[in-house]
């Protein structure tokens, strides 16, 4: 099923996407070619709006197909569970309601799927912030061990950054005149996607504060450029 309706579908919802983004979002994507000779592994993304996963798919897909870790309640939501299903997410967290010990369950079964993805060779999306940022800089939460532990687990994965700029509210909004053929003058944002392969990995000897802070400081700093040759 997957193979062949899931396949299908899938193309379906990326000609839908690249169409929605290409008329609203001038996005540019630096070093995607990394991504072709990526064998299998961990994205670790910022998150700066709720477009992030959606957008970061469906431009990447054309090259590799990355399977986005999405929140549950959005995961099982009537308008998304159709798309979010075939397209491959999973869903990580649980309702705050439930008992203590079944979302400890919860997180384990999540867990197991991360891994599961990365040693079957497939490119998993992870937005170690767990949620759209809120200040003009990138935070993650000291506790929050979503990346650690998987990378824990899988000391051999191989590892990337992505930074998205542009996109949040936080960030200056500039346009350009693709609608200006219609009186519009401000057309659609520009959006900037950098993504870097960190050859050495992360370091996950160090305690689960540390790592955050080190990894928070990566998503903050100016996106690296490969030199001229």
């Amino acid at each position: 099923m997957d193979a062949t309706l899931g396949r299908i579908l899938r193309h379906f919802f990326f000609v839908c996407l690249r169409t929605y983004f290409g008329l609203f979002y001038n996005v540019s994507i630096s070093n995607k070619h990394l991504l072709q000779t990526m064998p299998g592994g961990l994205i670790l993304a910022t998150h700066v709006t709720r477009l992030d996963g959606q957008m970061v798919a469906a431009l990447l897909y054309p090259t590799r197909r990355v399977l986005p870790a999405v929140h549950y309640n959005e995961y099982y939501h009537p308008a998304q569970f159709w798309v979010l299903a075939p397209v491959g997410c999973i869903p990580l967290s649980s309702p705050r309601t439930w008992p203590p010990e079944k979302r400890a369950e919860r997180k384990t079964w999540a867990q197991e799927k991360l891994n599961d993805r990365i040693r079957s060779g497939k490119i998993v999306l992870l937005f170690p912030g767990g949620q759209a940022k809120r200040q003009e800089r990138e935070i993650i939460r000291p506790h929050f061990d979503g990346a650690y532990e998987t990378l824990r687990a899988n000391p051999d994965c191989p590892v990337a950054i992505l930074r998205i700029r542009g996109l949040s509210k936080y960030d200056e909004a500039i346009r350009d005149r693709f609608w200006s053929f219609i009186g519009i003058m401000k057309g659609r944002r520009h959006v900037s996607i950098t993504f870097e392969r960190l050859e050495d990995g992360l370091d996950t000897e160090v305690s689960l504060e540390a790592f955050n802070r080190d990894l928070e400081e990566r998503f903050n700093a100016p996106p690296h450029w490969p030199e001229a040759q």
